[in-house]
């Protein structure tokens, strides 16, 4: 068996991350995708901290700062769509020190995409397991189309729906920590009233985002509250809509137009929680074990840093059980404090029947205050992540 060749299921953001620090510290990774090709879905993301670090060590800086929306200022307004708080961009990306941008995740996915195929990673889309065994010295995985094959590594980076997670550990109610909340995205073509502002509006138990990408394009974001755990897909749009009848403005317009077929992403806000990410030859990376959930700003970010990590100590370490103890004594722990400090900030990010408005819009004054922004995006991963473990 070649101790080399890893197959990594699911070719989003950890996965890819994965697969092209696996390439360049000569491993023969081989990632399958069951999307029969890449995705165009998803949300807005703030890029920056322990992502960037990444980003930076695997040489995608100079893709990720060629992608560019007209993204000046956040503005923030209340239920009756009053602006309380305007933030301008450039006060974030100063207090960063530069290292800031925005991005779809679809465009995350699309420069990880091609600098493994410019590295010679092999992705195959449509391709799914429906067994993995591991054998002691090597693990024998079976796919959809009925190909065996056998490699010395399987990694489930294959998100908080993850099958290997099921398969080699277990049911996901077993581990999913539900925060009683669901987010749906999509893209709309078309003049928008936005300009260069992304707009957040809230009100108890919702709040609506929305991202201009240039000037007839946008994305929009729904965050609600709701028990429900499992809505069929083509009821999907429907519920959104229902969810923010009266919500008046641009978000209840927008949800009412029939050109929108239907939210293009939509999932609850499920956080993963596990007791161990690695059994035999059988390890998990990203959301497949460690779900921080949008709430926390940094699930990207934090994907990229626990496939980084994973690769690097695959690489420092012939023992792969060495290599995946010394993974999760490192990521664990800070995936953990981070899914805490999502949980406890769900109410700061989508207002509660009973929150206290003046509080929170004093809160997120002082946090984008010039004085606290340094703090507060220390606060949300904006350390030097992986420079400090290279410091150990």
């Amino acid at each position: 068996m070649d101790e080399k060749r890893v197959l990594i299921s699911g070719g989003g953001i950890a996965g890819l991350t994965l697969a092209v620090a696996l390439k360049k510290s000569g491993f023969a990774p081989l990632v399958i995708e069951r999307d029969p090709a890449p995705r165009d879905e998803g949300y807005m993301l703030d890029f920056f901290g322990a992502g960037w670090e990444v980003a930076e060590r695997l040489g995608l800086l100079k893709k990720l700062r060629a992608v560019k929306y007209p993204i000046e200022t956040l503005d923030f307004a209340d239920a009756a769509g009053r602006n309380f708080l305007h933030v301008p961009v450039e006060r974030i990306r100063c207090a960063l020190g530069g290292k800031y941008t925005y991005l779809r995740r679809s465009d995350l996915e699309r420069i990880l995409t091609g600098s493994a195929k410019s590295a010679g990673v092999e992705i195959r889309y449509g391709a799914a397991l429906v067994s993995v065994n591991d054998k002691g010295a090597s693990v024998a995985a079976r796919f959809e189309d009925g190909k065996t094959d056998e490699f010395a590594l399987v990694i489930g980076a294959d998100g908080v729906h993850s099958r290997v997670r099921r398969l080699a550990f277990g049911l996901e109610q077993d581990f999913a920590r539900p925060l009683g909340l669901y987010v749906a995205a999509f893209h709309k073509h078309g003049p928008h009233p936005l300009g260069k502002s992304a707009k957040f509006f809230e009100q108890p138990d919702r709040v609506a985002v929305f991202y201009p990408l240039g000037r007839d394009r946008m994305d929009a974001t729904f965050a609600f509250r709701h028990p429900v755990t499992n809505v069929p897909t083509d009821r999907r749009l429907a519920f959104v809509r229902e969810r923010f009848r009266g919500f008046g403005g641009l978000a209840e317009s927008l949800l009412n137009e029939e050109s929108v077929s239907g939210p293009i992403y939509f999932d609850s806000a499920t956080q993963i929680v596990m007791p161990e990410w690695h059994r035999g030859r059988i390890a998990l990376v990203g959301d497949a074990c460690g779900c921080l959930t949008l709430l926390s700003g940094q699930g990207a970010q934090m994907a990229m840093a626990g496939a980084y990590v994973l690769a690097d100590e695959l690489k420092r370490r012939p023992d792969h059980a060495a290599a995946f103890a010394a993974y999760q004594a490192f990521m664990k722990p800070r995936i953990e404090k981070k899914q805490k400090d999502a949980a406890r900030s769900a109410d700061l990010v989508v207002p509660t029947q009973r929150s206290r408005p003046w509080l929170r819009r004093m809160a997120m004054r002082l946090m984008f205050s010039r004085l606290l922004m340094k703090r507060s995006l220390a606060l949300f991963g904006a350390g030097d992540f992986l420079a400090a473990r290279e410091g150990q």
